[in-house]
């Protein structure tokens, strides 16, 4: 059974969270490690701005929440492809 959007989110915010570290998280969007231990557990916690705070310390941005029919990637990833599909371009390979 496919996952719902619902627990992809959840699963995408878990992963970025248990990289960096929830105190470092924590101390990064301003608040006690214990309101975002009750925001991850599902009892409230924080506020709305601090919510947004934490997507951008982990970075997860809107785009990576989508359907699944769209893919986001970093700019400087986008600059590279962009440099190789050039190279490629001028070289006459065919990708």
């Amino acid at each position: 059974m496919e996952p719902s959007p619902s627990q992809k989110m959840q699963s995408l915010i878990l992963r970025a969270l248990a990289q960096k570290g929830q105190r470092k998280a924590a101390e990064a969007i301003g608040v006690h490690e214990s309101a975002l231990s009750r925001f991850v557990a599902g009892d409230g916690g924080l506020k709305f701005e601090q919510i947004c705070d934490l997507f951008s310390y982990l970075d997860i941005h809107p785009e990576y929440l989508g359907d699944g029919e769209k893919t986001t990637i970093k700019a400087e990833n986008l600059r590279a492809l962009r440099i190789l599909a050039r190279a490629a371009m001028e070289e006459g390979v065919c990708l």
